[in-house]
């Protein structure tokens, strides 16, 4: 038995497939995508997360006791633009002031290093850090995998790009 659509009928189930009301019905534009597998949909292990963080952790450490490296400021800046990424599709941003001020505070550290001053960070900022660390550490603890990979990808074009910093409002290549 054949059953007629009113062309109003029609109307209403173009808009419910373009709609995202209901993601069972893939629209057009959304059939090239792969499905998220459940594993993607889960956070990190915590066994990830504590290994991560213990690393970050560590390269404060180190810039803070005077034997820095370019390794461990990489490891900074990573985080610092991680944590921007991953805040601002996650949940409302961190403090952006405080992200600018740690920018800064370690493009200031990156020049003396490269005046042959060595590795190392104001204590004045070594807290803001810290609490950039712990926001960090919170945000990988629960985003799903597929956040932390978008962050990531993010942060490898940013890293590929002319830009000097992903950070709004940022003054970095501007004085």
């Amino acid at each position: 038995m054949l059953v007629r659509c009113s062309p109003i009928t029609i109307n209403r189930i173009t808009e419910l497939r373009n709609t995202t009301a209901c993601p069972h019905i893939m629209s057009r534009k959304n059939r090239g995508r792969t499905p998220l597998t459940k594993e993607m949909l889960l956070p990190m292990s915590a066994s990830a997360v504590r290994k991560l963080s213990l690393e970050n952790h560590l390269m404060l450490a180190v810039l803070k006791s005077g034997q820095g490296n370019k390794d461990a400021m990489v490891s900074l800046l990573r985080v610092l633009y991680m944590t921007w990424f991953l805040s601002e599709r996650t949940e409302p941003v961190t403090d952006v002031a405080t992200l600018l001020d740690v920018e800064s505070s370690l493009e200031t550290s990156i020049e003396a290093a490269a005046q042959g001053l060595g590795w190392q960070l104001s204590d004045e900022i070594v807290s803001a850090i810290e609490h950039v660390l712990l926001g960090f550490d919170r945000l990988i603890s629960y985003a799903p995998k597929y956040r932390y990979q978008e962050a990531w990808d993010r942060l490898c074009r940013f890293v590929a790009s002319e830009r000097q910093s992903p950070l709004p409002d940022s003054q970095l290549g501007k004085v």
